[in-house]
This record gives C-alpha cells, structure tokens and sequence, in this order.
C-alpha cells in the first residue's frame, strides 16, 4: 500500500473534522430539545391535579422528588418534603400511620400498590390521599425507587360518607316506622318488610319475603286494583282505603299510600308501600257517632223541658194574681210592658195602658198621688222598693194595689227600666184586722213554698256572715238539711259553699247587695257529701233609711242544666278540634277563604255558582318547559317548589285565592269567595311583589347551582261565573267565563319580568298606577282588540315600582346565520325559514327573517358557526316588535336559553364589545324587554313558550 500523501493527509484531516462539527451540531439540537421536554413536562406536573414523586424504596420511604403542584394542593414547598426525611410519615393522621407503614413494604414487595389515608395540610387539617405507586429497579433486581401519584379524593371520601349515613338512617327510619312497610320487585314479589308490618299481619318477614303480594291483600284481584289505581294516578296512590288479610285470615281495614319505583331508564322496577291500621280511628268514630246521638237526644229532651217550662211560665203570668209591668223610669213612668192578666183584675186591655203615657198617674187615687210621687224617686234611686196606693179600674172603683219593683240601671249607673208587679192587695186592707185571716193565709203561702221546686230563704246580715232567719220546708227533700239546722247555725251557708266557688260567691253576693238584689250561680254541698249546682236569686229589703236590712231570695237545682252545658261543652270543644283537623288537612289543597266557605256553610259544597266580578291574575314561567327538559328530575321540583313557595307567601300576604296551580303556572282570584272593593289594587300590587320577589328565588338559585328564572303575570277584571263546578265525587271551587280566557290571553303576551293589566283593570286601580306603554292588541278567540297597559308601579298605600333596567342591542361583527319555525300554541312542526342575526344582548336580539312574522309569535331557532358547524341545542324566543325603518327586521325577546347556546351567544357578545368604540355611549332609561314600550299596535298569534 502505497503512502498517502501530504495533501491526502490534509484533505482525510478536514473531513474528518467537519464530521466532529456536525456532530457537536446534532448534540446541541439534541440538548435544546432536551430543554424544552424537560421544561414542558414541569409545566405539566405543575398544572396536573394530581402531585407525581419519587422516594426511596425503603426505610423511612423519604422523599426524593415531588411536583411544583404541591404547594397548590398541600401548602408544602418542594423543598420541605424532599429535604425533611420524615416530612411524609410525620404528617400522617394518628389513626392511619401504623396501618399504612406496616402496608407499604408488602406493596413494595408486589412492586405497585395503592393506599388510601389521611394528610395534614400545612395550614392544618386533613385531606384523603389516594396515594398510586410503581417500584423502579436497579440492574441488580433490587428496589431502587419508588414513582407514584397522590390525588385529594376528600370530595369522594365525604360523599361516601354521607351516602352511608343516608343508608343507615333510610333503615332506622323504616324500622322505627309505627305503619306498615311493604316493598315488591317487578314480578309482584315481596322483598322488604319492616316490623310494623309483622305487628299489622302477624307474619314473621322470613315468611313473607319471596312471596306474591297478594297474600297480603287476600285476593290477585284486589293487588291488581291498587295497581291499576297507582298507573291512573301517575304511579303514586295516596289515601287509599282498602282491606288487608293477616295471618288468621282476618280482614284488616288500612289507608294505603304506594308508589311504583323505576330505574334510571324508567322502567318500572316494583313498588313500595305504606299501610296505616284503620281498625282504632274506625271504633273512635264509631264512638264519637254514638256520643254525638246520645247528646243529640238529651239535648232535644232537655229542649222540650224548656219549652215546657216557657208555656207554663206563660201560663202563669196569665193566671197569677200579680200583674208583671215594666216602665220608663223617669217622667210620667210610661207603661212598656204589662201581662194579659190586667184585664180580669182591673179591667183594661194591656194596649190600652202602653199607647197612652199617663195612664198609670193619670188613675191614682187623688189622696195618695202626691204621697206616691214623693216617694218614687227616693226608691228608684235605692234601687227598687213596695209603694201601697189606690187605683181606679175600669169600673170606676179604687182597689188597693201593692206595688213591688227593682230598677235596671245601664252602664252608666243611670236608671234604664223598672221591671216591677202590681198584686190586688184590696181584700188584705180589708181584713187587716182579721188575725185569723192572716194565719190562713200564712199556712196557705207556707203549703205553696213547700210544694216549690225551690228552697225560699230569708237572711239578715250580721257580723258572722248571712244569719238564716227563716228557710221552706223543701231544703230537706233538695238538700238533705233539716230547716233548724240552717237557721241555728249563723255560718251554715258560708261553711257549706264549695271552695272553688267561695271567693268568688262572696265577692259576687256582696255586690248583689249593693244594686239591691241578683242571682249568683255556684255549688253547694248536700247533706250525703256531694255537691249540688244552685241558682240563688234573692232581693234585699232595706231598713227605714234604706240601708240592707234582709234578703229574701230561693234557691233552685240546676245541676242537670250545668251537666247539660258541661256535655254541650265538650262537644263544642270536639267540633271546633275536628274543624280545625279539616282546615290544617284541606288547607293544604284550598285556600283557607274556601275551606271557610264550606265549613261554615250548609250549603258550602252544593252545586251552583253566582255571577260576579272579580280581578284574575295569571303568572307563568318563561321558558321552563325546555328548562325542564334539561335538569335531572329533583332538580326540577327543587327549583319549582321554591318558586311556588315564595309566590304562595306573597300572594296570601295580598289576600288572593289560589284557583289552580297549572304547572308551573298560577291563577289566582281576588274578589272570591270573598269580595272587597279594592280587590283590583291589591291584585296589581300583588302581580309587582311577586315580579320583585323574583330576585330572591333566584339568588338561592344561583347558589344551588340553578338556572335563573323569569315570569310573565297577566291581569284582568270582569264578570264571570264562581262556584262549585264537578259532580257529587269531585267538586272544585273555581271560576268559568270567557274573561278567564281573556286573563290568559293577556299573560301569553308578557315577557320575562313584565307584567300586563287589561282597559278594564286600569279603570278600576285608578291613578296611582305608574304605566308604560298602552297599546291595541287582538287576542285570539276575543273579537274586538283590547288595550293592555305595561305596570311599573302602584302608589300608596302600597308603594311598589319595579326597578329601570337598561340593556341594547349590539351590533355583531358578522351577521349570524340562523334557522326557525313558528310554533303554535306550544306545538312545533310548522315551515322551516333562514334568518341572520344582526344585534345582541344578553336576553334579546334582532334578527332580519326570511318570511314575515307576527308580534308576539313565538320561534324555534337554530344556529350555524363560523366554519359551517351546526351549534348545539335549540333557542326559543318570542317576536316583541318590528325594527323601525327595516321592514324584514325584528326584536326577539329570549325565552328559553340552554347552556350551549349560551356559551355560543356569549362569545358573539364578547366579540362585538372588543369591536365597539372605546368612548362611552349614552343610554336612554328603559324597561327589561319592554316590548310595550318600543312599539306600536301588533296582533299575537299565540301564547308565549313556557
């Protein structure tokens, strides 16, 4: 081989250290990318919610390596965990580190592993850890290093927790649950049975679960019945009667409540039910039924005694020898009352002394008419007293008249009425000599006041108390005591009054006593121990200066009557008990107005119904049937229930009657059952607190991560017909009329936020009303136009104004192409046109529309992207207006916005900002979607989209 030469040795030099250059260029570039991966990946590790590391793979496992992100999610740096060996077990909970050093050297031992324990965070408290690791080893085999991943599952860990905690209590629940409990599946099988169920059927659950149901209701037609009512009624039974069998064969009276349960598809998976044993309430009523008919009977015996004793008391006044009178108590004494009895004693008709005033003066004897007309007015003002005076009859003669009276005073103490009786006493001025005469007439009044039904008294007030001076045979048959017994003992009576009644006894008599006489009522105790109700009416007889002398009075048993106001009692007590079991139960469903209604009247739940105006409101969701449609079922009660319930709240605060929850939407009454002459002022006050009350449902909708919602209230005044409308199995209380219609009308033409009234509402408010715009519109089925005016506000005394909220149109950088339909009564399916939009905002556009279309009709939109992409989800809206000087353009009022579009109708806004002038704009004041206030006449063509 031949030697190369100097050149060739230059030239093999050169190559080979441009070879070396491209080489070192490779490795830079190699670096470089190096550098870049290396800072890539440190930027995924920092943002990655779960935080990588590296540890030794045994001993103490310190840590070697761990991700920026820990700092995020722990408070710890980098650099305290990897510098402090013992930083991870030490921050270990208490209850979790022996578990989990014992655990890890068996994982490592497998070569991967996961654990779950608690972490303390730098700030203090714990965290679950799901804690995800690999063993890396060396050439030798050995574990060189562990490489694993702790994620924060403390969310999943509390809802474990919580579910668990739901489960135990749903068991506790059931098992503590006095009423029977019975589950089945899909096959009519039992599977569940609580305790109160084996008490109700007298099964062990062994013995019940496998089998078919209808060994509990006794028959396949009878489980098919409750069935077939649970699929008529949605899947729900309430209330139910029917019979159960148990183990004996016995058949069991229960209210049923079940429900059909299905799986997340819908299907129908079984049934779980509620059995309330019926057999103690049916013998209570059963009992309460024969107590009522028991006092029914007593009360009606008790009615005909009275009547008894009313003709016999008529009777008496007829025949008595005393005249009964009553008269003025001043003047010339003018005759109000007198018995039929004045015409056999002294021979004139009672009409004949009431229409003429001076009749009774005018007839005095001439001798003893000044006597008695000094003598009147001293006795009136003691009270009453006995005058002795002649008086002419018919005939011409003058008998002597005894002439007993008290005197009623007002509540003033004046004089009112003397209530007095005039005996003929002429045949005791003539034998008033004749002592023999006397004693048989004494014997004669002693027979008749021991032949009374009544004990007659006498008493004298004394230091000791009410000394008895003399009392009628009769206490002994009615008391027990023998007439010595009483008069002997000066304290008799007082000792023997109950204690109960002793306070209030004494204060009443001494009372008595000073207005001349009364009854007082009280018991007192019969001579075998116990105690007799007694009526005490007496009289006081004063001395010559007019001081309390004796009291001369007679006690009468009314302890049945008390027995029968003590039954008549507690009966009252149970109606008003069981009235009030009905308005709390009922309340729920009527208002309280109409539970009234029925209540108080007997003819309450008849049949029929009256002509009458009244003001109707009507208030509907916007845009909650396709919002519905989106949310999981319980969300959707949740929000519903909350809205209803603050619009219930405001509406009884304003007096209103709730016909009819129709959805999601209200009808509400003012002016029956009951009518006020401001129920059109309280109807409209009522619509602007329910638009302002708004703002707090959904506040707390915004903070249960709900949609915000918006209503429409329409309102209108008019005649219809109001009263019970169904049959004898359903009634309803409720009103018909083609103004109801006329309501609704009103309220499909409101948007969001916007409350409408009719012409004949605002005539009937008056001017305290704050008004926007009014206009003509032509409502369907209604064959004139009618006026409708937009509310802002109402005056005193109610003070109400909604707030001014402004909010343009935007216009868009590029025109949006779009797609819609009108929809008709709620019904899709009509002609498909194109469309662009023009201008936004955050509720509301304008759009230039292919076809022509009416105000107030309600669109299905549907959006296309930049790149020809169809956008998900579907827009509704309701044409509010034409845009002035573009005849094809329209303003489009949203209704029912789901997220995609709304993610999609917000960037549009975003872009459109950035493209608007920097300068401020100035903004005219207007109302929320007011279409009222930006146009002129227009014709609905349909109800708004709920």
């Amino acid at each position: 081989m031949e030697p190369k030469s100097k050149d060739q040795l230059i030239q093999e030099l050169r190559e080979r250290v441009y070879a070396l250059e491209e080489i070192e260029s490779d490795r830079d570039a190699i670096e470089r990318e190096l550098k870049s991966t290396r800072q890539r990946l440190q930027h995924l590790l920092a943002v990655s919610p779960a935080i990588i590391y590296t540890t030794k793979a045994s001993g103490d496992f310190a840590c070697t390596y761990v991700s920026e992100n820990l700092q995020a999610i722990m408070g710890y740096t980098p650099e305290q965990m990897t510098t402090d060996p013992k930083c991870w077990p030490d921050h270990l909970h208490p209850e979790d580190a022996r578990r989990i050093l014992d655990e890890c050297p068996r994982l490592v031992e497998r070569g991967k592993g996961t654990l779950e324990y608690r972490f303390r965070r730098r700030e203090g408290g714990y965290i679950w850890i799901l804690d995800t690791f690999r063993v890396v080893y060396d050439d030798a085999g050995r574990p060189l290093e562990l490489v694993g991943a702790w994620a924060d599952i403390t969310d999943g860990k509390h809802a474990e927790q919580a579910a668990l905690e739901a489960k135990r209590y749903l068991a506790r629940l059931i098992e503590s649950s006095t009423d029977a409990i019975i589950s089945t599946d899909k096959e009519g099988k039992i599977v569940l049975v609580n305790e109160g169920a084996e008490k109700l059927l007298g099964y062990q659950a062994k013995d019940l679960i496998g089998q078919p149901v209808t060994v509990v209701y006794g028959s396949e037609a009878a489980a098919k019945e409750i069935l077939r009512e649970m699929r008529k009624r949605g899947g729900t039974v309430s209330g139910f009667d029917c019979l159960v069998k148990d183990k004996d064969g016995s058949s069991i009276p229960v209210l049923i409540s079940t429900s059909m349960l299905h799986d997340e598809e819908g299907r129908e998976v079984g049934t779980v039910g509620f059995a309330t044993d019926m057999r103690e309430r049916k013998r209570e009523q059963e009992a309460l039924q024969q107590a009522y008919d028991e006092l029914e009977k007593r009360v009606e015996e008790r009615t005909t005694e009275l009547n008894t004793a009313r003709e016999r008391f008529q009777y008496l006044l007829t025949v008595t020898p005393g005249i009964i009178y009553t008269t003025q108590a001043s003047g010339e004494y003018a005759c109000t009352f007198v018995s039929e009895n004045v015409d056999p004693i002294m021979g004139f008709s009672p009409w004949e002394m009431l229409e003429d005033a001076g009749f009774w003066f005018s007839r005095l004897h001439p001798e003893d008419a000044p006597r008695v007309a000094a003598e009147m007015a001293p006795l009136i003002e003691r009270g009453g007293g006995n005058l002795e005076y002649r008086f002419r009859n018919r005939a011409g003669n003058y008998i002597w008249i005894q002439d007993t009276f008290r005197v009623i005073r007002g509540e003033s103490g004046r004089p009112l009425e003397i209530v007095g009786s005039w005996a003929d006493i002429s045949y005791h001025k003539q034998a008033e000599q004749a002592l023999g005469e006397r004693m048989a007439i004494m014997k004669d009044l002693q027979t008749l006041v021991a032949a009374s039904p009544s004990v007659i008294y006498t008493t004298t007030q004394s230091q000791d108390g009410y000394a008895c001076r003399f009392v009628s045979e009769n206490l002994t048959p009615i008391m027990g005591y023998l007439p010595w017994e009483m008069r002997d003992n000066p304290v008799f009576w007082a000792k023997h009054v109950h204690s109960e009644d002793a306070e209030r006894v004494f204060k009443e008599v001494k009372r008595l006593i000073t207005q001349g006489g009364g009854t007082v009522e009280y018991r007192f105790r019969h001579r075998r121990g116990h105690y007799v109700w007694v009526q005490d009416s007496f009289t006081v007889v004063p001395d010559k200066e007019g001081r309390p002398k004796d009291i001369v009075g007679s006690w009468a048993d009314i302890s049945d009557r008390k027995r029968t106001e003590s039954d008549l009692k507690k009966l009252a007590e149970k109606v008003e008990k069981h009235n009030r079991f009905i308005c709390e139960t009922f309340g729920r469903y009527l208002t309280d107005e109409v539970v009234a209604t029925v209540l108080e009247s007997p003819t309450g739940l008849r049949m029929g119904g009256e002509k009458r105006k009244i003001t109707m409101l009507m208030a509907d969701l916007r845009g909650f049937t396709s919002l519905s449609e989106r949310l999981p079922p319980e969300r959707v009660v949740t929000l519903l229930n909350r809205y209803l319930t603050t619009m219930v709240s405001v509406i009884k605060q304003y007096q209103g009657t709730i016909d009819e929850f129709i959805g999601d939407a209200i009808f509400v009454l003012f002016g029956a059952p009951i009518w006020q002459e401001d129920d059109a002022q309280r109807a409209v006050a009522c619509g602007i607190a329910m638009q302002l009350a708004m703002a707090s449902v959904n506040e707390q909708n915004r903070q249960d991560g709900l949609p915000e919602i918006e209503m429409g209230i329409g309102i209108h005044t008019g005649q219809v017909v109001v009263g019970n409308i169904g049959s004898a199995e359903r009634t309803k209380y409720g009103v018909v009329g083609s103004q109801v219609n006329l309501t609704s009308r009103i309220q499909s033409c409101t948007t969001g936020g916007q409350t409408l009234i009719s012409e004949a509402t605002r005539r009937e408010v008056g001017p305290i009303l704050k008004l926007g715009r009014q206009m003509e519109v032509k409502a369907k089925g209604i064959e004139y136009p009618i006026t409708v005016s937009e509310v802002l506000g109402i005056g005193r005394p109610h003070q109400l104004y909604l707030p001014d909220i402004a909010e343009d149109h935007v216009p868009l950088v590029d025109e949006v192409p779009l797609t819609y339909m009108v929809i008709e009564s709620n019904q899709t399916g009509g002609e498909l046109c194109s469309g662009v939009l023009t201008k936004l905002s955050r509720k509301g556009a304008e759009a230039r529309l292919e076809s022509p279309v009416d105000i107030f009709s309600n669109l299905e939109m549907y959006f296309t992207g930049k790149e020809g992409e169809s956008v998900q989800g579907t827009l509704y809206g309701k044409v509010v207006g034409s845009v002035p000087g573009a005849g094809s353009d329209f303003s489009i009022c949203f209704t029912s916005i789901p997220p995609e579009i709304e993610v999609f109708l917000g960037e549009l806004l975003a872009q459109a900002a950035e493209a608007q002038p920097k300068a401020p704009v100035r903004k005219t004041p207007k109302r929320r979607r007011s279409p009222l206030r930006k146009n002129g006449r227009a014709l609905p063509s349909g109800p708004a989209v709920s």
